[in-house]
């Protein structure tokens, strides 16, 4: 998940872009084969197999495997927000707003069957992927919630703060949350989650 297109950190990386019909295919192909044997042992071949098109087609328009990676793991990441987005968009209270929003991002990540799967398959390869390459990712991540705060001051429901900083530790707990779930965190229970966030991290939006 280290792929070029996170290394900038833009959140704005996360809005959709038209996909055409015969490239959702062919990520909804490599997707597949990379829930079901992992990354390293998918070829372009089992992709082409799996989307029914010749290999002349895929390499149109993806130039190697590594591009179908990176295209399956932002759209990944799009997908992951926009489902984000339904869960909390609606909620104007910014308190609530976090506590939802950090228990769905928890949630979300505990039951991600791609996420699982890679960590499970190709831990060695993973593991330094989500952590000393995952710095683009975490700024995308981090710029995404921030965006959020930034709203709530200007409807003048929080007060004025770097919105920056507070968002790098809800961001940087959760990663840290997936990678290593157990301690006196819950994680894996939703109520227990929401009272955590509701009593440690909502203080320090609303101070």
């Amino acid at each position: 998940m280290s792929g070029g297109a996170m290394n900038g950190g833009d959140h704005r990386l996360l809005l959709a872009e038209p996909e055409s019909d015969v490239g959702g295919v062919v990520l909804d192909a490599a997707l597949a084969g990379f829930v079901d044997v992992g990354i390293r042992r998918t070829t372009m071949n089992d992709i082409a197999r799996r989307a029914g098109l010749g290999r002349a087609t895929i390499y149109r328009r993806y130039p190697d495997k590594d591009a179908v990676v990176e295209a399956v793991l932002l759209r990944e990441m799009r997908r992951f927000v926009q489902w984000l987005d339904e869960r909390v968009d609606h909620i104007t209270d910014p308190a609530e707003q976090v506590v939802e929003c950090y228990v769905a991002v928890v949630g979300g990540l505990r039951r991600h069957s791609l996420l699982n799967r890679l960590m499970a398959v190709e831990p060695d390869d993973w593991l330094p992927a989500l952590t000393a390459d995952w710095g683009g990712v975490l700024a995308v991540a981090r710029g995404y919630l921030a965006e959020k705060l930034r709203g709530h001051q200007s409807a003048g429901r929080l007060g004025e703060f770097d919105p920056e900083p507070v968002a790098e530790v809800f961001v940087r707990l959760a990663h840290s949350m997936m990678l290593t779930p157990t301690g006196c965190i819950p994680e894996s229970d939703d109520a227990r989650t929401r009272a955590f966030a509701r009593a440690h991290l909502v203080p320090v939006v609303t101070g």
